[in-house]
């Protein structure tokens, strides 16, 4: 078993989408469902949403990848179906 470490950085989106995003991914870095899986980093700037990932195998990195993906595209849509920012 070996470690894997990423960054996936989603630009183009207005600031203060941008800051949504982040801020609903960061509520899940802190309180993820399985620790042990991984760990997650959110960082926002300008209109640039940055996850960076540590987890513990390539299973758990994919998992993680997927669910912050996932996760990004709700937020977005989301704020996109309530008049955008």
């Amino acid at each position: 078993m070996y470690r894997v470490s990423g960054c996936i950085e989603l630009g183009g989106l207005p600031p203060r989408l941008a800051r949504a995003v982040a801020e609903a991914l960061e509520a899940e870095a802190r309180s993820p469902p399985d620790p042990g899986r991984g760990v997650v980093r959110v960082e926002a700037a300008g209109g640039l949403v940055r996850v960076c990932f540590e987890a513990r195998d390539l299973s758990a990195a994919r998992t993680l990848v997927n669910a912050y993906l996932s996760l990004a595209a709700t937020v977005a849509d989301s704020v996109a179906s309530l008049g955008g920012m």
